[in-house]
């Protein structure tokens, strides 16, 4: 089974990452209190937070105290408490701002939708089932392989 995660708000750019690695990762927009806990929990999620008081009110194997700083090394982080490698397969599977699935769509669905060089040039697209938004293979998967290759330690054998 994949791994879901519950953010605190101090971890908005490791969310972002998780998500492009294809993790399910909620954001919490408010304070992580008891609510957010309950929340995570009921719904199998493990607790990622910055917070020292928070990480000591819940049970270890529910949640990663995450101790850096910069994004790279909290990603590092993590991966490495729960001892996770990343599905390449799963990358870029996700909607970075609504963290549902995306659906893929023919050409055709988003013509008109995507400037004409795009459509012209990529050949497989994908959109948000939530707020629309429509992703293709352009230079951003290629920038993001680039960045989680050289710059997380959790990650830096080759990737597929």
């Amino acid at each position: 089974m994949q791994e879901r995660f519950a953010a605190d708000r101090n971890l908005g750019k490791l969310v972002k990452w998780l998500r492009i690695l294809g993790y399910d990762t909620l954001s919490e927009r408010g304070d992580a209190d008891r609510d957010f806990l309950r929340r995570a929990a009921e719904d199998g999620r493990i607790v990622l937070t910055r917070n020292r008081d928070l990480a000591r009110r819940v049970q270890p194997a529910s949640l990663v105290f995450v101790a850096a700083d910069r994004v790279e090394t909290q990603l590092g982080e993590v991966l490495n408490a729960l001892n996770i490698a990343p599905d390449p397969a799963r990358r870029m599977s996700r909607c970075l701002h609504c963290n549902v699935p995306l659906d893929a769509v023919t050409k055709a669905a988003v013509e008109g939708l995507v400037p004409a060089y795009v459509s012209g040039t990529q050949p497989r697209f994908r959109r948000c089932p939530c707020c629309g938004k429509i992703f293709w293979p352009g230079t951003h998967p290629r920038r993001a392989e680039e960045y989680l290759r050289t710059r997380v330690p959790a990650l830096r054998s080759p990737l597929s």
